[in-house]
């Protein structure tokens, strides 16, 4: 009988590359899985898309169905209700889920740094957390992630929240007027804004937030309960996911991108140069910010560091780390 042990030993091994030594596993008939993005089908999702559209979990035994999500709240309540198997989504939201009784397992990592930066105007920067003192910082909604961040960056920098002003200002390129306008001083915005800003050649300076709170940022997710239950079907999905990933960073990401879009309908795909320009921002970038060795792991470290912060910056209780983290065997 497989335990919990096992599983979380079968699910490490592979994101840390160690799945050639494990047994094949008996194909019947291939078997439904579905898996959701967070918010549609937006290139920063393309190994999910390419692990349909590549054929990975296919060869792996699976019919795949993926999902564009409409939010990660929708994504987390799917999973859940048992409708969707895996989805993607930030540390923060796991650890905010699972203090509210969800119950859900990182699986894999795939940004160790983070999907967001500082953004202001390169003649008037902000350069660092505490110049944000006094000024007028914008996110992307009340309570997400980015003012959760902030939260975090501005108690690392001895600052208080009531020592700036926040304003939504969503996640687009658009939010470049608002701080041309000056109605907001720096924004914090996700690396499609920054590549496509800059790709425009717009005058920006930007920086991560892991400069101030450090923490995983891009997570594979499912329930505890379907790991346990289906440790052979997880540990495959890794394989694939694994597959997917490794093709994207020795393969040519437009025709990938190409290939997704027939399967996909990818917003913005007639812009080839940015978008390819963000998946290779995003495979240089945070996929590798732990190291090579660490690719697709969950570094117990950086997640404890984030589950630490979280909990200082009253944004949720960790009180168990390992209730939302398959740790290295």
């Amino acid at each position: 009988m497989t335990n919990r042990r096992d599983v979380l030993r079968g699910l490490s091994a592979v994101a840390a590359g160690a799945a050639a030594g494990l047994p094949a596993v008996a194909r019947a008939a291939a078997a439904p899985l579905t898996m959701m993005t967070p918010f549609g089908f937006v290139p920063d999702f393309l190994e999910m898309m390419n692990m349909v559209s590549g054929g990975f979990l296919a060869r792996e035994g699976f019919s795949p169905t993926l999902r564009g999500g409409h939010g990660t709240a929708t994504a987390i309540a799917q999973m859940m209700s048992g409708s969707v198997s895996f989805a993607r989504m930030s540390a923060i939201d796991v650890f905010t889920a699972n203090a509210k009784s969800a119950s859900l397992l990182g699986i894999a990592t795939l940004y160790q740094g983070s999907n967001f930066h500082v953004i202001s105007l390169k003649d008037k920067p902000v350069n660092s957390a505490q110049e944000m003192k006094g000024k007028t910082i914008g996110v992307v909604s009340v309570n997400g992630s980015t003012e959760q961040l902030l939260d975090i960056m501005l108690r690392t920098a001895g600052l208080k929240k009531s020592d700036v002003k926040v304003q939504v200002v969503g996640n687009n390129p658009g939010v470049l007027e608002f701080i041309k306008q000056g109605r907001v001083d720096c924004v914090i915005n996700s690396l499609a804004v920054v590549v496509a800003l800059k790709t425009a050649k717009q005058p920006i300076a930007n920086w991560p937030t892991d400069r101030y709170a450090p923490m995983p940022s891009q997570i594979y997710v499912t329930t505890r309960d379907f790991a346990a239950k289906n440790s052979d079907a997880t540990v495959r999905f890794l394989k694939a996911l694994k597959a997917s990933c490794e093709d994207m960073l020795k393969g040519n990401v437009a025709a990938i991108l190409d290939r997704a879009g027939k399967d996909f309908e990818i917003p913005g795909i007639k812009k080839r140069e940015e978008q390819v320009a963000l998946v290779k921002f995003s495979m240089d970038g945070p996929w590798m910010s732990e190291g090579k060795q660490n690719f697709l792991r969950n570094v117990p470290e950086l997640w404890a560091k984030a589950g630490d912060e979280i909990e200082k910056a009253g944004i949720a209780s960790v009180p168990n780390i390992e209730a939302g983290l398959a740790r290295p065997a």
